[in-house]
């Protein structure tokens, strides 16, 4: 059941770089922990144009991980997607801001990635750079996915329990 499942949606700009890669790195760690039935992860995008692949560079570097990302397409991160997942981990304070903006109910799902490390920075974009800081991008969220996955199974947990209280009243 759906409902049942912790669910995480990543976020950034377009869904081609860096919420695709943390879909499949984080997709990957609870893979690792036996973790993957309890949990749905998907990627989205505030200004993503629909049905676009990863870019080149976030394909290769994910590749060199072992990781598929050819079968990605973007997807908008629409208020109607927001309302699929109990937490929402965006790149940057700008997309939280435009998220809070379009759905201000769903304000209190909706997290900087960085904050799940105690930190307040955004993840740099590395579109249409050099391969190297796709590299560092992946290496970047990785970390912070590690460091943070108890954290962030928290507030899965957390926001989860409190929607079925909502669904459920």
């Amino acid at each position: 059941n759906e409902q049942i499942m912790k669910s995480v949606l990543f976020v950034c700009t377009a869904n081609r770089c860096r919420s695709p890669m943390a879909e499949a790195l984080f997709q990957g760690l609870v893979g690792e922990r036996g973790e993957t039935e309890e949990w749905r992860i998907e990627s989205a995008g505030v200004a993503a144009s629909e049905g676009q692949p990863a870019t080149g560079n976030t394909q290769l570097v994910a590749a060199e991980r072992g990781m598929e990302l050819s079968g990605h397409r973007s997807q908008l991160a629409t208020r109607a997607t927001l309302e699929l997942f109990s937490l929402v981990l965006v790149m940057e304070e700008g997309h939280r801001r435009q998220l809070r903006e379009a759905a201000p109910e769903l304000a209190g799902r909706v997290h900087l990635l960085n904050e799940m490390v105690g930190q307040q920075s955004d993840i740099w974009d590395p579109a249409g750079s050099e391969i190297e800081n796709y590299r560092a991008m992946a290496d970047q969220i990785d970390g912070i996915l590690r460091t943070g996955l108890a954290k962030i199974r928290e507030l899965a947990d957390h926001h989860r329990l409190l929607w079925l209280g909502i669904m459920s009243g």
